[in-house]
């Protein structure tokens, strides 16, 4: 005999979670935009390879909003 489903049983419904993300004031350093010359520039690592290599350094520029890549 297989096992039927009960079609009056209703799944439990999903609690939606909402998260808050608070913004931190960011210090501009020496870091330049190639595209606009403006420093301005927010930055970021990431693990793009194996975990023996260096992570990776991603740059967007606030002022064009050109992004670009440096491997450790």
């Amino acid at each position: 005999m297989k096992n039927q489903e009960n079609p009056s049983k209703k799944k439990p419904a999903l609690k939606r979670v909402e998260l808050e993300i608070e913004e931190e004031e960011t210090e501009f350093g020496d870091i330049k935009c190639p595209k606009c010359g403006q420093k301005k520039v927010d930055s970021w690592t990431q693990q793009t390879r194996a975990s023996d290599e260096p992570p990776t350094t991603f740059y967007k520029c606030r002022n064009c909003h050109y992004s670009w890549r440096e491997y450790g």
